[in-house]
């Protein structure tokens, strides 16, 4: 990449400015600009990888192991995806004499299809979840729960497939005299559809989920995200249709650029940064605080500790003893079928702590068993 990034103005990119003009088309030769939001952004992923390898080390960590790991380990892997795509679709980098010409592969498939689709396609999965658990009190771990999604997800495929088949000046081409990724304007529309449609998909879900219990309520996390990716959607909306060559003025292409992965990022690190800080700084107390926070929720009966782990980690396990022994339906996951809808109001939860297994002890007895439970996993 060393090649395509410059601080200064080379006399190619002098030559490409003449060449616009003659197009009668205002060009921002690529310089400082580009090669500073390249080596920032880059060095944020390299941060982010970190995070991800550092959440799959430690993924039976209970509160870390809630967020789901391989979900998050894949949304930071298609925001990366984004990220390649948008540095050559937004004129960033020097495409002549490389791989890069190819607008099709970069603009479409790595930057929208694996990339921003895939995003959100992704992070409404995750609340699609826990709105199946938690509200419809249906198994985690069903065809209903992955089906959406993969009819979907196969759909933007067949788009893919078709738009590839088509002739490049109907869809995307790379024009070599101003060395940037052309896209045609009906071909904009097509794209911007399916992103505006995820997006759609994307508030349905976290509109549902807005009122589930408060060990797992990310309500004001997904409210700040919704409003920086539908920001930036809207701007990115705005700018391709105001001006088809945008990638040609530096501050629109470097905005275009921050601005998506500043909301990408801000999604993914708003889920994982207080269990991940924790999981450094304060291991044993927050798997504490935690898990008393399950059981003021009402899901003690859902969730045990294993006090024979060791390494520090509490594993969580579906339903109690009693539970189990009675035949309920749970999946490998941690989740519990309900019945009754269990979890959707305050006095459903009276309801559920009134029927748990330690319903015959006083509430002291019941205290003190707690808290020598939580002691020995924590000493673990």
């Amino acid at each position: 990449m060393g090649n395509q990034i410059s601080f200064t103005v080379l006399d190619s990119e002098l030559q490409r400015q003449k060449i616009a003009e003659m197009m009668d088309l205002a060009l921002d030769p690529r310089g400082k600009a580009d090669a500073i939001m390249v080596i920032v952004l880059s060095s944020i992923y390299f941060v982010d990888f970190l995070a991800v390898a550092f959440l799959l080390w430690n993924r039976n960590y209970p509160p870390l192991k809630s967020k789901g790991p391989i979900l998050m380990t894949l949304m930071m892997a298609s925001s990366a995806f984004w990220f390649v795509g948008d540095l050559i679709a937004n004129g960033h980098l020097r495409a002549a004499g490389t791989v890069m010409t190819n607008c099709m592969a970069f603009g479409v498939w790595i930057r929208l299809l694996l990339g921003a689709c895939a995003m959100c396609i992704l992070t409404s999965f995750r609340a699609y979840r826990l709105y199946r658990v938690f509200f419809l009190n249906l198994l985690y771990h069903t065809i209903g729960l992955y089906l959406p999604f993969a009819i979907y997800y196969t759909c933007l495929l067949i788009v893919g497939t078709i738009l590839q088949v088509l002739k490049p000046k109907i869809t995307i081409y790379y024009e070599e005299y101003i060395d940037l990724c052309v896209a045609h304007l009906s071909f904009k529309a097509i794209l911007f559809v399916f992103l505006w449609l995820t997006r759609a998909v994307m508030i349905g879900v976290f509109w549902k989920i807005r009122n589930i219990k408060s060990s797992f309520n990310e309500r004001r996390e997904m409210m700040v995200t919704r409003t920086i990716i539908f920001g930036a959607l809207v701007f990115m909306t705005i700018v391709n249709y105001v001006s088809q060559f945008y990638a040609l003025q530096t501050t629109l292409r470097v905005l275009t650029t921050v601005l998506s992965h500043l909301a990408t990022n801000t999604l993914w690190w708003i889920i994982m940064a207080v269990p991940m800080y924790n999981c450094i700084f304060s291991r044993q107390e927050y798997v504490s605080q935690w898990i008393l926070k399950l059981r003021k929720d009402g899901l003690q009966n859902e969730y045990n500790i294993d006090p024979n782990t060791t390494g520090g980690h509490s594993n969580i396990y579906s339903s109690s003893y009693n539970a189990r022994s009675n035949g309920a339906k749970g999946d490998n996951k941690g989740f519990l079928q309900m019945n009754n809808g269990s979890y959707q109001s305050k006095e459903a939860d009276s309801r559920l702590s009134s029927q748990n297994t330690f319903q015959g002890l006083p509430k002291a007895h019941f205290m003190a068993i707690m808290t020598r439970l939580i002691s020995r996993a924590c000493s673990q």
